[in-house]
């Protein structure tokens, strides 16, 4: 299988269960953020990157599936 399509498949599984890893993990949604010296300069919503994974992940996905119909061809 194409490295792209598997990294595909891994993004859309991060941007799906996020939440749920995170708490796992013991991260806090201030990890989406910049913060310096106790205040928050820059800052992401959760859902927002679960979004841009979710992009990301759909991109490497068309990206890898037509690398393999090319290399299907030759």
């Amino acid at each position: 299988m194409n490295s792209k399509i598997i990294w595909g498949i891994v993004l859309l599984a991060l941007s799906l269960f996020l939440k749920p890893i995170m708490a796992i993990a013991g991260l806090n949604e201030r990890l989406f953020g910049l913060h310096l010296q106790g205040e928050t300069l820059f800052s992401l919503s959760p859902f927002l990157v679960r979004i841009i994974l979710a992009v990301i992940g759909v991109i490497m996905l068309i990206i890898g599936g037509m690398q393999a119909a090319n290399q299907k061809k030759k």
